[in-house]
């Protein structure tokens, strides 16, 4: 059986052809070939930021006007919801107050 260690572009330059490097890996074991962990977790960290960096490129950003009425709506309902809490607690309170 033979036993090397591949370099990390090796590794790299695979894993731009494959969604994952996995079974990449996996079929070089059962060949019989060892593989460096801490290449196999540095190649994986390069491919999340690649991923990463890949994914902002699709995001649709809102506009200035999207995001400040959406600011306005979220503003509006805490209020409101801060407001029917206040009153809830007060009545609850009040008969809290009464009944004890």
């Amino acid at each position: 059986m033979r036993v090397q260690f591949l370099p990390l572009l090796q590794l790299i330059d695979h894993a731009e052809n494959e969604i994952s490097p996995r079974p990449f890996i996996q079929e070089l074991v059962l060949q019989g070939w060892s593989v460096n962990t801490g290449e196999i977790m540095i190649k994986r960290i390069v491919q999340f930021f690649s991923d990463v960096k890949f994914e902002m490129k699709k995001v649709t950003w809102p506009t200035w006007d999207e995001l400040k009425g959406s600011t306005i709506v979220v503003l509006v309902l805490s209020l409101v919801l801060a407001f029917f809490l206040f009153v809830v607690d007060l009545i609850l309170s009040k008969v809290l107050n009464i009944l004890l």
